[in-house]
């Protein structure tokens, strides 16, 4: 499935983690599309509770 891995990793969305504020595209948080995690300090998860649309 290489055209939505390409579609992952290119997201359109920002995300920044409200633990350590680290800003990153929404693909590099998340493996399954529904379960979201900051990719530096796995502290932040959930949009709209541990990360947050820039």
């Amino acid at each position: 499935m290489p055209s939505l891995q390409y579609r992952r990793e290119s997201g359109r969305d920002m995300l920044e983690c409200r633990s350590c504020g680290a800003t990153f595209p929404e693909g590099r948080a998340t493996n399954d599309g529904w379960h979201f995690e900051c990719p530096e300090c796995d502290e932040g998860r959930g949009i709209g509770q541990g990360l947050r649309r820039v």
